[in-house]
């Protein structure tokens, strides 16, 4: 779409005012003189060597295509041309120069083109050279074997050694990312090689050292020398190795961070034609990476990096200039013309616009952006752009809107007449939107899209095949079938689709056939091997559920556990078991933590583990301390958190309305926020904090639904209640339905509520039997809610044999988790039993535990228990505490026994109204 003359007039003005106002960085008359002096003088050059016939000029023709020329007298970035080094190469081989160095420039320019198209030409050179031990030559043979003919990694990998024994930087990196063991002698003749280059001036060798000690690939990291060996490079090489420094300063990876000389050296690069220098400069006031550029300077040089057709300079520049416009504070018609001019020089572009559009755009500035971006999106994916209409469908699933259905036939159609990737590909893209409701049934039906999806598989799409699966596994929209779904997920790990192996193991490890487990197992352990912290994560949690975890498995799993994320995630699982050996285990791994070294998200899932692991006030405290901290740092994901405690905890009631306006606020900052609309929905459903509004509740979660499908669990279990409880909205079939699908996708939460569904007959019918079977799913997966129900079940011998002991052992594991009604049921159970086997030790010790877990009932009844002296030496002053903190919690009993305890109540009078309350 052309916006028109006055909106380039508008970007026109803003780049003039910034100039005028002396905010673009203005070059010295000595560096533009400098500039158009460099400028004539690389022309003339050029032209010189154009006119000549030596081999030497065509070679320094093609040199200089190949490294770009500087785009303009007054832009230095330069801008390489791939054909015309091509061609310059080609006429100094024709004239006699058969040099390593033109051979092995054109054999990397010709492997880069067209899939290859013309490497031939130059094989017979390269096989040559290698013979004489030319590493670069024996490593590009190497890559053409297995990108463009396709041979098998494990028969290249003889060349890749070979090309790596002759100094091939690029060789290693491929051995080492291949998994390939590299040899102590092939390790000191790499460094051999390369020291010496380097050590001659070589600029692409010492890079290739720093890169070595830097990642430690051929021998121990060594920070400080790979900085020596890049200082050097970046003396002979006035762009690529300047910038790599200039990056290195910018991260603080090698060398202490330090943002004003990163600064510097991109300048430096960037005014000697370095792309990468000046989209860096030009990123730093968009990102705020700490570099001292203003934005003025960042628009200067984006500009012109996007005159000398860097594509993503013009994205980048939009983005700046969108920025710039939005923190306009003017009147709104004029903002939004600003935007317009942002995004008037991309008006024609799909790939600028889908880019921009896939950085998701997901804040409250979503909608003003959109207003102007969509239909620039729409126009480009109604006339057939493949990309802009993808990209328009993200953003639209992002905010929770629908594809139209033109742009869907338009995709369809585009893809028919132009695949994307391959035939095979767009089928599944196709396929992939109608089964995840991109597309109505008028467009695509269910059906049609399945066909699709296996036309796709039966073309060797690895994802198609994953999605099979997934379909086949989950029971969804295919009939279940384990079989099936295995079937496929070996398919697509055959084309190296990482993801299905993981599912196919998840598959097999909760099989009832040991086989089967024993091949996830397997799988597992491979894994970890390979040092993948996953596989100890996911060994872990199968044998616990298998009830098979010994510690060898667990010391193993544990040697992969290096971040804080994988050792909370390793402790949330053995803790979640309720066993006493897990659980101190897990409070173990948590000890060697420092709170002070955690990222807010880290600090998140701790302060909720130790939330949920708190036997006291003061754990308790502190587990609120952690979250509080987090938040403080702004992290959305710590003030959903935080907001989620207050509302979840009876003691901090006084905290509602604070964590009420906590998630509004983090719906102004990002409206389209799950988590935040969950607890809302829930706050409104139940009159948390908020006047109680079931069908407002409803709607949150409708709409979460529609945009995350059953990516959401908790939107699943809040739209099942709707379903299974309001009267206006009330349709127990579809709850069951619903709950069954996230169930089997292996949601514990979900099995859980089908359990009580079928325990209390909402919704299908009472069916203590199918009650017991989802109750136990569930516990065995670690949900401690349902552990406690399934205790409660064996004890009472309801649709299951009754069995004391079993029922005991589940209520102590899901009391362990930090289920205080488990607790509370504990100590009721060793209390209530028939005087000859009562133990009062054990009922007051969980009757305490769930107390100070501020269990109201828990609270009270210890408070009886010290006003009469049963179990516990009489203490009224204790007494008057527990039955505070029972009445803070809600008991309004609680609150009648205190002000009748202050006023004199008796321990006779007491116990008549302790046998009431039970």
């Amino acid at each position: 779409m052309f916006l028109g003359a006055a909106m380039r007039g508008l970007a026109h003005i803003l780049a003039v005012g910034l100039v005028l106002f002396g905010l673009l960085p203005s070059a010295s008359a000595a560096e533009d003189a400098d500039l158009a002096a460099r400028f004539a003088k690389e022309q003339a050059l050029v032209e010189t060597l154009s006119r000549s016939t030596t081999p030497r000029d065509q070679r320094q023709l093609g040199d200089l295509y190949r490294d770009g020329l500087i785009f303009s007298a007054d832009n230095p970035i330069r801008k390489a041309d791939r054909d015309a080094a091509i061609s310059a190469y080609r006429r100094a081989i024709e004239l006699g120069d058969n040099s390593p160095s033109v051979t092995v420039s054109l054999g990397r320019l010709l492997m880069r083109q067209s899939g290859g198209e013309g490497f031939a030409e130059i094989e017979q050179a390269l096989q040559a050279l290698a013979l004489q031990g030319n590493g670069d030559a024996t490593y590009l043979l190497a890559v053409d074997a297995m990108e463009n003919r396709h041979v098998p990694l494990e028969l290249a990998i003889p060349r890749l050694e070979a090309a790596a024994m002759l100094g091939s930087a690029a060789a290693v990196n491929d051995l080492l990312a291949a998994g390939v063991s590299v040899g102590d002698t092939l390790r000191q003749a790499v460094l051999a090689r390369l020291t010496e280059r380097a050590e001659a001036g070589q600029a692409p060798a010492a890079l290739a050292l720093f890169q070595i000690y830097a990642d430690g690939l051929l021998t121990e990291r060594d920070p400080q020398k790979a900085m020596q060996w890049l200082e050097r490079a970046a003396q002979n090489d006035p762009v690529t190795a300047v910038e790599q420094l200039g990056d290195q300063y910018l991260t603080g990876l090698n060398v202490e961070a330090d943002p004003a000389r990163a600064a510097d050296l991109f300048r430096q690069a960037a005014r000697a034609g370095g792309r990468n220098a000046a989209l860096a400069l030009g990123r730093a006031a968009i990102a705020e990476t700490g570099m001292p550029v203003s934005s003025a300077e960042a628009r200067w040089w984006l500009q012109q990096a996007s005159e000398a057709d860097v594509r993503t300079a013009s994205v980048e520049l939009s983005n700046l200039d969108l920025k710039i416009a939005l923190a306009f504070d003017g009147a709104p018609e004029e903002r939004q013309k600003l935007i317009m001019a942002a995004l008037e020089p991309i008006a024609d572009d799909p790939d600028a616009l889908a880019n921009l559009a896939n950085q998701n755009w997901r804040s409250a500035q979503s909608e003003v952006i959109g207003k102007v971006l969509l239909p620039l999106l729409e126009k480009q994916a109604l006339d057939g752009r493949t990309v802009a209409a993808l990209a328009y469908n993200a953003w639209l699933e992002a905010n929770g809107r629908p594809l139209p259905d033109a742009v869907a036939r338009a995709l369809i159609e585009s893809l028919r007449k132009t695949p994307f990737v391959s035939v095979g590909y767009s089928n599944f893209t196709v396929a992939g939107l109608a089964l995840d409701g991109r597309m109505s049934e008028a467009v695509l039906s269910r059906n049609q899209a399945i066909r699709l999806l296996f036309k796709a598989a039966d073309d060797n799409v690895g994802q198609a095949m994953l999605r099979l699966g997934q379909l086949y596994r989950q029971g969804d929209q295919l009939a279940r079938s384990d079989s099936f779904a295995k079937r496929w997920f070996i398919r697509a790990g055959e084309r190296a689709v990482e993801r299905a192996n993981w599912e196919l193991a998840e598959m097999q490890a909760g099989s009832r056939d040991q086989a089967e487990r024993d091949e996830a197992d397997r799988f597992y352990l491979t894994q970890i091997d390979a040092g993948d912290p996953r596989g100890g994560l996911a060994i872990v949690a199968a044998r616990l559920r298998q009830g098979t975890l010994d510690g060898i498995v667990l010391e193993r799993a544990k040697s992969v556990i290096q971040t804080p994320t994988d050792t909370i995630a390793l402790a949330s699982l053995l803790f979640s078991t309720g066993t006493p050996g897990y659980v101190q285990e897990a409070a173990a791994l948590l000890s060697g933590l420092r709170q002070d070294e955690l990222e807010p998200g880290d600090l998140v899932s701790l302060g909720r583990l130790k939330s949920a692991m708190a036997v006291t006030p003061e754990q308790t405290a502190m587990a609120f301390s952690m979250l509080e901290k987090a938040a403080e740092s702004g992290s959305q994901v710590a003030r959903t958190a935080l907001a989620a405690s207050y509302l979840s905890s009876v003691m901090q009631r006084d905290k509602v309305p604070a964590a009420i306006a906590m998630l509004q606020q983090v719906l102004v900052d990002n409206p389209k926020d799950p988590e935040s609309r969950l607890l809302l929905a829930r706050a409104y459903m139940l009159g948390i904090g908020v006047e109680r509004d079931a069908r407002k509740a409803a709607s949150l979660v409708a709409d979460v639904r529609s945009e995350n499908g059953m990516r959401m669990p908790k939107a699943t279990l809040l739209e099942a209640d709707w379903l299974a409880f309001s009267s206006a909205g009330r349709n127990p079939a579809k709850a069951v339905a619903l709950l069954d699908a996230q169930a089997a996708r292996g949601s514990s939460a979900a099995e859980r509520a089908l359990g009580e569904y079928y325990l209390n007959g909402f919704g299908p019918a009472i069916r203590p039997d199918a009650a017991a079977t989802r109750m136990y799913e569930a516990a065995n997966a670690g949900d401690k809610e349902a552990m406690a129900a399934l205790g409660h079940m064996l004890l009472n011998g309801y649709g299951l044999n009754q069995s004391r002991e079993a029922g005991l052992g589940w209520l102590e594991r899901a009391a362990n988790a930090g289920n205080t009604a488990a607790m509370y049921e504990l100590s009721r159970v060793f209390a209530l039993r028939p005087e000859a086997e009562s133990d009062t030790r054990q009922a007051i010790a969980w009757l305490q535990k769930a107390a100070e877990r501020n269990h109201p009932n828990a609270a009270y009844q210890l408070g009886l228990a010290y006003l009469t002296g049963e179990w516990v030496d009489k203490d009224v002053t204790q007494a008057s505490v527990w039955f505070e903190r029972s009445a803070r919690s809600g008991n309004l009993l609680a609150a009648r026994t205190l002000k009748a305890v202050r006023e004199g109540i008796t321990a006779k009078e007491a116990a008549i109204v302790s046998d009431t309350a039970d």
